[in-house]
């Protein structure tokens, strides 16, 4: 179908192509930031809130380009662990700007917010997220 000289010049372009692809999702390691392992329990008027949207977005970061927001869902208990991305748990140590949401539906639904603005988009919860310690770290939300 294709004639040796095209041959010779696509097989070197398609290979090109699937390196860059490659290191593209590879998730190379030495790109992220230390990172440190943070779990915890979310209650709301002292009851496990399941299926809350719990972000943790860093304050002190030098370097702006890895600053991403460490995310996770809550399971039936309440309890979360965060995720840097896909592949990798943690949150960058330091200080922390916390917002929990929990829409109308669940965690997987764009339905409206069923927790106060003070937690999510007027939220004033801070935290530390230790290098060294263990980040055990729970919140008890209160509905009014």
């Amino acid at each position: 179908m294709f004639t040796k000289s095209l041959r010779v010049q696509i097989v070197p372009l398609v290979c090109g192509m699937l390196l860059i692809v490659n290191a593209g999702c590879s998730g190379n390691s030495a790109q992220k930031p230390e990172l440190a392992e943070v779990t915890g329990t979310v209650t709301l008027d002292g009851k496990p809130l399941s299926d809350a949207i719990i972000d943790f977005f860093p304050q002190s970061t030098a370097d702006k380009s890895q600053s991403r927001a460490s995310s996770a869902a809550t399971d039936t208990e309440g309890k979360y662990t965060l995720r840097y991305d896909n592949n990798t748990s943690g949150a960058i140590p330091g200080e922390h700007l916390v917002r929990i949401s929990k829409p109308d539906g669940g965690a997987e639904v764009a339905g409206p917010e069923t927790l106060p603005a003070r937690y999510n988009e007027q939220t004033t919860l801070q935290v530390t997220v230790s290098k060294t310690a263990p980040n055990t770290i729970d919140f008890d939300l209160k509905s009014k």
